[in-house]
């Protein structure tokens, strides 16, 4: 993805979406910076970029392109698409072990849909909610049903039984409400998975600024296991099972990635 270059103009100031703190800094990385809350211990991006320099950075076709996986090789089998399935194939198999199929599936950052065509293999009915227009395009060409927008302003049809977000919750403007609007679109117990990069790895504490999924245009929040119980339990979720083993398929070869699997208190 060509290097952008962006301005104090570009952003804006944010609270931890939990407690409403302001964050204390951990990492300038001009114009941005990594803070913590003081209370709940919540890293998140602030100032980060506004809504619609955020926009402009996803609208991008280099978003999904440059990055091997999601991009016009759906059909190959470079190294990067292959751990695609991997994770894929993995992450259906722990949905399935709690919600097997059939069931209605949401997903959320669909991306190019190759996920969501998976789990209609596996016998899911899905439908997707994705922000980038190239994406959204994408998926729609393909002839899945996915929503161009924030899962906020996507039609609420029948709630759902399973909701996955795969390296979703760190890009969402607030994780508290995202995971709010997830509680609304799931049945009574239903199930919910997600893959986040998590801020307590190995390598994150290593590395510090230079961790390489810091990523601050992008990357907007940062979890620890701890803080993503936290901040589910807020929304009526409960997480059930934390994967962060790089040899689980469902997180193969990730040392700076948990999997999460809970389900929906009910309402």
């Amino acid at each position: 993805m060509p290097e952008q270059q962006w301005t104090a103009a570009d952003t804006e100031q944010v609270r931890c979406c939990v407690c409403h703190e302001w964050g204390e800094v951990r990492y300038r990385l001009d114009p941005f910076a990594v803070v913590q809350c003081p209370t709940c211990g919540l890293v998140f991006v602030s100032p980060r970029l506004n809504p619609k320099a955020l926009q402009r950075f996803y609208d991008q076709p280099s978003y999904f392109e440059d990055g091997g996986v999601y991009g016009g090789q759906a059909g190959g089998r470079n190294p990067a698409m292959l751990l695609q399935r991997a994770w894929t194939n993995g992450r259906l198999a722990a949905i399935g072990r709690v919600a097997p199929a059939p069931g209605r599936l949401l997903e959320i950052g669909s991306a190019y849909g190759l996920f969501l065509a998976a789990a209609q293999r596996a016998g899911y009915q899905v439908n997707g909610v994705e922000l980038s227009a190239a994406g959204a395009q994408e998926s729609q060409r393909r002839g899945f049903e996915v929503f161009n927008g924030q899962l906020v302003d996507a039609p609420a049809t029948d709630r759902n039984d399973v909701v996955c977000f795969w390296d979703t919750l760190e890009h969402v403007p607030d994780p508290l409400e995202f995971l709010v609007e997830v509680r609304r679109r799931l049945v009574d117990h239903g199930t919910f998975a997600l893959s986040v990069p998590y801020i307590s790895s190995l390598p994150a504490k290593v590395l510090g600024k230079r961790w390489w999924t810091l990523k601050p245009e992008q990357h907007i929040w940062h979890f620890t296991p701890a803080t993503l119980q936290t901040t589910a339990a807020r929304a009526g979720l409960v997480v059930t099972d934390v994967i962060t083993s790089p040899l689980n398929p469902a997180n193969l070869t990730r040392l700076d990635s948990l999997v999460a699997i809970g389900r929906a208190l009910p309402s």
